[in-house]
């Protein structure tokens, strides 16, 4: 985990993570703060592994290092980076002979551009983590329409034409999920193309005053509580933590790590069989 104490791009930041029932705690989460030497700028991201943790942790370890690599050079295009620093981390994985395991993941940039007064918030994801957005009280996914699973029409269709089946609601039989990193039996050169497919869904939005948080997750928390349902707790927590916490110093800073914990505790409450892990980022 690569993080700060108290990080000044953001105005607060909160992680909470549990293994739930499962016997391996196979999530991670990264949040750096200053990304790119900018001091309005952060990258964060929730990875959640399955089969293992070798795939998520090379993941969490160099995917936003591959990142800054790619803005380096192209500083302009930012979708056009994130996609390209999965297709590099998923490549040199393989290489690297990490094939047992796979991850999915969540990952937000958020950056100053040029031309804009508001910051610029991108999102890219594989798989089922998600990133929700809470605007003036209402949810916003920031993670498209759906999640990649083979259940969805359109993931379905994507992994038959790339020469895969779908049994019993899995890509193959094998994998519920149709984006990841890893899982590379279901790639080439195992298959002439990659069933299972690395590159991202990209999306950007301009973060203004009535932004209020963006909920970061994996599918245990998901799983149980929907969009709307993460955003009115954390709203609910906001006000008794704010009633309590009026006239204390730095209580802002609190918010984030208030936020997660409750996230958790509500999806443990509610039953989540996976790992659990939250970032609560306040822009």
């Amino acid at each position: 985990m690569a993080h700060v104490p108290s990080p000044s791009s953001v105005r607060s930041v909160g992680w909470e993570e549990e293994k739930g029932r499962r016997d391996e705690m196979e999530d991670g989460w990264v949040f750096v703060d200053h990304f790119d030497e900018s001091p309005s700028s952060c990258f964060w991201g929730v990875y959640d592994g399955h089969g293992g943790r070798s795939c998520m942790e090379y993941v969490m370890e160099n995917l936003h290092v591959n990142l800054l690599a790619e803005l380096e050079q192209d500083v302009a295009n930012v979708p056009d980076c994130m996609m390209r620093a999965f297709e590099v981390t998923d490549s040199d994985m393989q290489t690297a002979g990490l094939t047992s395991s796979g991850c999915t993941a969540c990952c937000c940039l958020l950056r100053q551009e040029k031309g804009f007064a508001d910051r610029v918030l991108y999102t890219a994801h594989i798989g089922d983590a998600r990133a929700v957005l809470c605007r003036k009280g209402l949810a916003v996914r920031l993670t498209g329409s759906s999640d990649h699973k083979a259940t969805y029409s359109e993931e379905a269709r994507r992994v038959v034409e790339a020469g895969g089946t779908i049994y019993n609601e899995r890509v193959n039989g094998m994998l519920a999920i149709s984006r990841a990193f890893g899982d590379f039996q279901l790639k080439a050169p195992a298959f002439p193309n990659d069933i299972v497919s690395n590159v991202p869904e990209v999306s950007s939005t301009l973060i203004s005053d009535g932004d209020i948080f963006v909920i970061t997750a994996c599918d245990g928390l998901w799983d149980v509580i929907d969009d709307q349902d993460a955003a009115n707790l954390v709203i609910e927590g906001m006000q008794q933590f704010t009633t309590l916490m009026i006239g204390e110093p730095g209580h802002e800073k609190s918010l984030g790590q208030m936020a997660a914990r409750i996230l958790i505790e509500e999806a443990l409450a509610r039953g989540t069989s996976d790992n659990v892990t939250c970032l609560v980022v306040f822009p």
